[in-house]
This record gives structure tokens, sequence and C-alpha cells, in this order.
């Protein structure tokens, strides 16, 4: 069985009028190099922002090496690292 490096469910992130990310769902197992691509205002910072703890979210949640980012979004920025 493949573990899984980050794992989104139904993810969304308001602000006031935008709508940044509506509705992710996505897996990605460990070992897997994953680009994450998109238009200018597509949402890829905000959803990076979530997955590292730095958001909270609208609705929705995510985990990244099995830790959730809402409660444990200081070991994720530990054991992780982003460059944006």
């Amino acid at each position: 069985m493949t573990e899984t490096a980050i794992r989104i469910e139904n993810l969304t992130r308001d602000f006031e009028t935008v709508r940044a990310v509506d509705d992710l769902s996505l897996e990605v197992p460990s070992g897997i190099i994953f680009g994450f691509l998109g238009p200018n205002g597509a949402g890829k910072t905000t959803t990076i922002n979530l997955l590292l703890g730095l958001l909270e979210p609208t609705s929705g949640r995510a985990e990244v090496l099995g830790l959730d980012t809402q409660t444990q979004g200081d070991e994720v920025r530990t054991r992780t690292g982003a460059l944006l």
C-alpha cells in the first residue's frame, strides 16, 4: 500500500467576495513528483498556504504527511519546505 503525502478533501477558501479555492479534492502518493500548475489567480498560492497551515479553510480539510494542516500546521512546516 502506498502512503499518501498530501490528501485534500473538499477544500474551499473564501476571501470576502472572492472564492480562491473551490471544493478541491486531491490525493498525492508519497514519492511522486507533482507539479501544481495554473494561470494567475487560479488559487495555487492560497492552496499551498492552506497546506502549510498558514490559512484556515472556509470548509474541507487537508493532511500533509498524515498531519492535519489546521491543527498541526507548525509540524507540517517543520517537516516540509515550500518555495513560492
